[in-house]
């Protein structure tokens, strides 16, 4: 279990700002969170693979602020997804 939750914090924030962003934009139907999960899984596996940590170099990477960076590492990545599909489908 402990080896998963870093990557259920990222989808959380995915799901969370990934739909903001869609719907800010312009996005229609469920689109926003289904990209913001999968770009929330991406961004944070991204950042903490190559990117040297992404958020956690900030915040630490101990205790209660492994999550909340590993939340908004997933909702930078989600917000981007999110935000790419409210664009390509706002004038559908």
């Amino acid at each position: 279990m402990e080896a998963i939750l870093p990557y259920l914090m990222n989808g959380i924030g995915g799901a969370i700002i990934g739909p903001l962003l869609s719907k800010m934009l312009g996005g229609k139907g469920g689109t926003g969170l289904i990209g913001g999960i999968i770009g929330g899984l991406a961004g944070g596996w991204g950042m903490g693979e190559f990117a040297g940590g992404g958020v956690a170099q900030l915040l630490g990477s101990e205790g209660v602020m492994s999550y909340v960076s590993g939340l908004l590492n997933g909702g930078i990545g989600g917000g981007v997804i999110g935000g790419i599909l409210g664009i390509l489908t706002k004038n559908r």
